[in-house]
């Protein structure tokens, strides 16, 4: 397989390739993919701001893996306001992963995406937040963003951005012209929430599967502002080609140094100041708990079973997130959170439908690739699922939300879904009741005293 040369963009073209009634090979996708030149506008007030670095680090990281390239449009710099593997500054960040750094777009520029004010007034979108709420402008509406102390909000509203000038790029979508708003804390309600500022996280959790989602839950781990943390981290996979475009963490280095899945996600959050500690084998449910070990897991695993029997493991919560498998619905995602002694089997379908491998395999796209390589790899690619970063990062925006939601004891929704198409259209189930005890232990705030 690592013949093929579309091998590290082949879960992103997958998106291209295996759409209903597509006739374009992995070249074509490749093209216009790569035909696409994001540029990013920050105004000074947004430079700084935690929402505003979160969605900016989100915009250029995503894109450069999605596209290749990207361009960060400012006039100073500033210094992060949570530490990350990247740099200490915004400018550093943005150059470590490749972002060409100018003070005005340049012409070859396709698509401008606006955070904050300034910029060219003709932008393809303006990304929007205010405390919890966050999405996505058209050009034409100008209103100030609200309320930039969270980070989580600047990392959905950048996924959401990048979500949109991909949707363009393959045709999905001719121009973005709609308002779009989601309420994080509550996404399934439309209703208004009070929604703390001043939160917690548990002293250790436990993440299982470390590669496309379980990526996105440590982007947005890192970008909070708390680092006396503990995560204990699962995953017994080695670092390949297609993880660098689909993991936000993952670096071309991890695949030349054979790097396992767990170290590169005990660097990111040890840059970020957290300690962790590794397990380097799969979960299946069938790991004796101690007292010691968190009360929360947190997965991103593909097999519905092995899920199931890590939460009837005695973990006080487990909260999963997965997505769809393939180009019709890679951006539906489904979070669960179930408490101990929950029936989580009744919350999965079973079985899962199969995956049509064979009528893939006749698709234009995959016969190039048998008769240019003689087979080699074919089956595995079609096999494999569409991955997206951007759909990474907004859907660990979500579940990282919903955690915080679980330590400020508030009801939580045992299934909730989100399709990114229509992201201020979520729906959720039936709500958890109360928890019984506190789960935090991490204490902090998102908003300095007297700033906003």
């Amino acid at each position: 397989m690592s013949s093929i040369p579309h091998l590290q963009r082949s879960r992103i073209e997958k998106a291209i390739t295996d759409a209903a009634g597509s006739e374009q090979d992995f070249d074509q996708a490749a093209a216009a993919l790569d035909a696409v030149k994001i540029a990013v506008t920050v105004d000074d007030a947004q430079l700084m701001s935690a929402a505003g670095q979160s969605a900016v680090l989100t915009i250029l990281n995503t894109a450069i893996k999605c596209f290749g390239s990207a361009e960060l449009i400012c006039t100073g710099d500033a210094a992060l306001r949570t530490p990350v593997l990247f740099g200490k500054t915004l400018v550093q960040a943005a150059r470590t992963i490749g972002a060409e750094v100018a003070t005005e777009v340049s012409p070859w520029a396709t698509h401008v995406v606006a955070v904050g004010a300034g910029g060219p007034p003709d932008p393809f979108v303006r990304c929007w937040w205010d405390g919890w709420l966050a999405g996505l402008r058209p050009a034409w509406e100008d209103a100030a963003v609200g309320d930039s102390c969270n980070p989580l909000s600047g990392v959905f509203a950048g996924a959401l951005a990048v979500r949109e000038v991909f949707a363009n790029a393959v045709g999905r979508r001719l121009s973005f012209n709609r308002p779009t708003t989601v309420n994080l804390w509550s996404p399934w309600s439309s209703e208004e929430e009070d929604a703390p500022l001043n939160l917690s996280l548990p002293s250790k959790l436990w993440l299982v599967g470390l590669g496309h989602l379980g990526q996105g839950f440590l982007w947005s781990l890192a970008l909070l502002p708390v680092a006396d943390c503990h995560v204990l981290l699962q995953d017994d996979q080695t670092v390949g080609e297609e993880n660098v475009a689909t993991g936000l963490v993952t670096l071309f280095a991890d695949v030349e140094n054979s790097n396992r899945k767990t170290r590169v996600a005990a660097r990111w959050l040890e840059a970020a100041g957290w300690t962790t500690s590794i397990i380097e084998r799969r979960n299946y449910g069938d790991l004796k708990l101690t007292t010691n070990d968190p009360p929360i897991i947190l997965t991103s695993i593909d097999e519905p079973r092995a899920r199931v029997e890590i939460a009837k493991a005695g973990h006080e919560y487990l909260i999963d997130a997965g997505v769809g498998h393939g180009a019709f619905d890679f951006e539906i995602a489904q979070i669960r959170i179930i408490p101990n002694g929950v029936d989580a089997a009744s919350l999965w379908a079973q079985p899962e439908q199969a995956k049509d491998v064979e009528t893939l395999l006749k698709r234009r796209a995959y016969s190039e690739l048998a008769r240019k390589f003689d087979n080699c790899g074919t089956f595995s690619l079609a096999e494999a699922s569409v991955a997206v970063p951007f759909v990474g990062a907004a859907v660990g925006a979500l579940t990282i939300t919903q955690l915080l939601r679980l330590t400020a004891l508030r009801t939580t929704p045992q299934i909730m879904q989100v399709e990114l198409a229509a992201a201020d259209a979520g729906v959720a189930g039936i709500l958890n009741p109360l928890p019984a005890f506190g789960l935090g232990g991490s204490e902090f705030q998102l908003r300095e005293q007297g700033s906003r």
